[in-house]
């Protein structure tokens, strides 16, 4: 299965509940973002969780990080509400479970390449806009590998203000809304749960400086860096088309 597998390829979709896909694991749905390989695949992906689903341990393999839109994710390392980000780094292991509320998270899966971070999973709040000021809003810094070039921001954009460019962009840059809405060459509406993916070197610089909150603001995940031909090419699991 291939979904949006050119990375020179601009790519973008709103969330559209009705579009999830059942899992082969109960209980669980997954609207796809991009996609390489059928169940065991290189992923990007919003996954409902229903109330009371278990998970057997698991080792991560190829690494995955996320953030919890809704409800409560929980494993042996704490309990992890709405407004966090999780990064479980290649070779850590957890046994999943949501309660009552249920979870939905938005997460990328085998995209990481061994470096040295070790097995220790970060987890970091952002459900209050802690970040640093900027001249489009805040911004806070929430991962950073040197190696890579991946870079990982909770970005919190003012109502109607522009989200320039900067050096980053040039490594590729995927978005991911939070919550409120991004506007593209003031027409296209990404609103909240919407994704957007500008690809490194990129021939759509035009289109990207256009890019700026709604009436409401937006706050927007964003991770620059792991674009770069470099970049996709240290990935530890490379996942063939099936």
């Amino acid at each position: 299965m291939k979904i949006n597998s050119n990375f020179k390829d601009f790519a973008a979709t709103n969330f559209d509940a009705t579009k999830y896909i059942a899992s082969p694991s109960y209980g669980v749905n997954r609207f796809m973002l991009d996609r390489i390989g059928s169940e065991r695949a290189r992923a990007t992906t919003v996954v409902e969780y229903k109330p009371n689903s278990r998970f057997p341990e698991h080792e991560h393999i190829g690494g995955e990080e996320f953030l919890v839109l809704t409800g409560t994710f929980k494993d042996q390392f704490g309990e992890f509400p709405a407004g966090t980000y999780v990064r479980n780094p290649i070779g850590s292991k957890h046994a999943p479970w949501v309660d009552e509320d249920g979870c939905t998270i938005f997460v990328k899966l085998l995209q990481m390449a061994e470096t040295g971070e070790g097995v220790k999973p970060l987890h970091v709040d952002f459900s209050e806009n802690r970040g640093v000021k900027s001249n489009y809003g805040s911004v806070l810094d929430m991962y950073h590998n040197e190696v890579t070039g991946e870079k990982v921001q909770m970005c919190w954009i003012e109502p109607n203000a522009q989200f320039p460019m900067d050096e980053f962009c040039e490594l590729g840059e995927e978005l991911f809304v939070f919550d409120g809405c991004l506007i593209v060459e003031n027409s296209e509406e990404y609103k909240k749960w919407g994704w957007i993916r500008f690809p490194a070197s990129s021939n759509d610089d035009d289109m990207r400086k256009t890019l700026k909150a709604g009436v409401e603001g937006a706050q927007v995940f964003r991770k620059t860096g792991h674009l770069t031909d470099r970049a996709l090419s240290m990935e530890k699991i490379k996942i063939k088309d099936d």
